[in-house]
């Protein structure tokens, strides 16, 4: 538990940093109102949902893949042999509140979500945005009888600061809930998700992201390091993570591999914007 509360006293700490020193720093510009924007180059930091959102009117498509464990050898030329896909759709109802579905080949999940911008950084001085997302899940390879089994539920709370032109960090308290669990396991999850961005240059940044939970010892902590690559309407992500699932159930608390054993997946992220 230590190392979370070490997360959070910096991400407090950091928000002394005086309003004058951040809008200094501001690198794509402000509103009149000296809202800050860009905190990350696309709504998700890598698994994580980011704090930025598809805008009025516009449908985000992602395409996300993630290939085999790099410890399955040559054989399997490293994981690239196997893999998994991810489709999701988000509508913009307003620029601050989103809808999206999404559909998974791993375990067949299909997911539903609203995502909502509560409160932008730089808006009445405010230090952070805040945003929260939700989300509910059905697993059809459950082999129960009760729809209600096959149904779980993610909520989340996005704390975003954006540091200065380069550098901007997030986190995500998240509370996951299964309605069909086994005897040895709890039915709720209380995760802390800490993802961070660096810019290179205007077109690409580093990610890093790790979800340590912290109600209980019995789970593999996902941690992933990705790359981002703006071109024109597409963001393009390619990642290393040791989580295989691409929705918030399954990397969140359903990791099965260690990255000091070679438990690491190659992965990417496609995202294209219509405006509809």
């Amino acid at each position: 538990m230590k190392h979370v509360f070490y997360i959070i006293s910096f991400f407090i700490t950091t928000n002394l940093i005086s309003q004058d020193y951040l809008l200094n720093f501001i690198e794509d510009g402000t509103e009149d109102n000296n809202v800050v924007f860009a905190t990350f180059k696309g709504t998700k930091i890598i698994n994580l949902q980011s704090i930025e959102m598809t805008a009025k009117d516009e449908l985000e498509f992602i395409i996300s893949h993630r290939f085999g464990k790099i410890n399955s050898g040559i054989k399997d030329v490293f994981g690239l042999d196997y893999g998994k896909i991810r489709m999701s759709f988000s509508y913009g109802i307003s620029d601050d509140f989103n809808l999206g579905i999404a559909r998974s080949s791993y375990d067949k999940v299909i997911d539903a979500s609203a995502k909502f911008s509560i409160f932008k950084q730089g808006n009445k001085s405010l230090p952070i945005s805040i945003g929260s997302y939700s989300a509910l899940f059905l697993d059809p390879a459950i082999s129960v009888n009760s729809f209600n089994h096959r149904l779980s539920y993610v909520h989340q709370f996005l704390f975003a600061r954006k540091f200065n032109q380069n550098f901007s960090m997030q986190l995500v308290p998240s509370l996951v809930h299964y309605n069909l669990v086994s005897s040895s396991l709890d039915n709720d999850l209380y995760s802390l998700g800490l993802g961070g961005r660096y810019k290179i240059n205007p077109s690409v940044s580093l990610n890093l992201e790790w979800i340590p939970i912290v109600s209980s010892d019995n789970y593999i902590e996902s941690f992933s390091v990705g790359c981002d690559i703006e071109t024109g309407g597409h963001v393009f992500q390619m990642m290393l993570s040791n989580s295989t699932a691409m929705y918030e159930t399954g990397f969140i608390s359903a990791n099965n591999s260690l990255w000091k054993d070679g438990g690491i997946h190659f992965g990417f992220n496609i995202s294209r914007i219509f405006d509809l």
